[in-house]
């Protein structure tokens, strides 16, 4: 069962998220990731990723109208992609999760964004198959604003991204569009609260 890491102090409603459709006791099923019955573990694998991802975004929803029944603003961003970008990807030296967002939520993001001043992150997170599903919260208290971005990435990519985070002790968040238009970065200066155990994520790497 998930629960929620890096929380802030303020209360929280009883739920816990991100628990029924996921499994975090997976296991790799060999150096190459396959095993007498592929074909059938990759199915089995890509039914389990839809499911948890649909419960991911009905949980990050919820969880959005409980901060909403406290008074805050909330915005919430169902990624279309989401990456554990190294340094050492790309054409610059960016890193952290970098997600995809749709044209239509990119406006909702940007309000948000451009009038927060975000001092608290909650991540909320699950696996499954391999998959990590992940829910951000971005809190600014004093402007009652509440930012929820869902994502899901594949572990056996992440290795590189969680030994930067680690080392360096902060985490970012980056959002853009799917033409690759920068919308914005959150920094985080907590990376145990998205990796809080670094030495799982690393038995996945290939």
């Amino acid at each position: 069962m998930a629960v929620p890491v890096g929380v802030d102090t303020h209360t929280y409603p009883d739920t816990i998220y991100l628990s029924a459709a996921r499994d975090t006791d997976m296991v790799r099923t060999g150096p190459d990731g396959a095993g007498p019955d592929t074909s059938e573990h990759l199915a089995q694998a890509s039914d389990e990723a839809q499911s948890g991802w649909e419960q991911t975004v009905e949980d990050m929803r919820r969880m959005a109208a409980d901060r909403a029944d406290t008074g805050y603003e909330t915005v919430t961003i169902a990624a279309g992609d989401t990456t554990p970008k190294p340094p050492s990807s790309g054409d610059t030296d960016e890193w952290g999760l970098s997600y995809v967002v749709p044209s239509n939520f990119a406006d909702d993001f940007l309000d948000a964004y451009e009038q927060a001043t975000f001092e608290e992150t909650g991540v909320y997170q699950a696996e499954s198959m391999g998959f990590a599903f992940v829910v951000t919260e971005c809190l600014d208290h004093d402007a009652n604003i509440a930012l929820f971005i869902a994502g899901t990435y594949q572990l056996q990519f992440a290795a590189p991204l969680v030994r930067t985070a680690m080392d360096r002790d902060q985490m970012y968040t980056h959002v853009q569009k799917i033409d690759g238009t920068h919308l914005g970065t959150i920094e985080h200066d907590d990376p145990s609260a998205f990796f809080p155990d670094p030495e799982r994520i690393y038995a996945y790497e290939m």
